[in-house]
């Protein structure tokens, strides 16, 4: 499979971020999962349970400060 690019953008305690991300295919989980190491917000190395469920990195992400996820594929 081809690599595509996508940019993914959010807030950390208020400040607006973004980075491209390159991937086969993006999701939100998937989204939020990179976001999350981008801010730095711990993460277990080698844990994929977070990244499976959207609903518990999510909530982990917004204990610590990390909001408004959004992604969108470049051309």
């Amino acid at each position: 499979m081809r690599s595509r690019h996508f940019e993914i953008t959010y807030c950390l305690n208020g400040s607006r971020r973004m980075f491209v991300q390159p991937d086969v295919h993006m999701t939100d989980e998937d989204a939020w999962y990179y976001a999350c190491l981008h801010a730095g917000v711990g993460l277990l190395y080698g844990e994929d349970v977070a990244q499976q469920n959207g609903a518990q990195l999510r909530g982990h992400a917004e204990k610590s400060g990390l909001t408004h996820v959004k992604w969108e594929e470049l051309p």
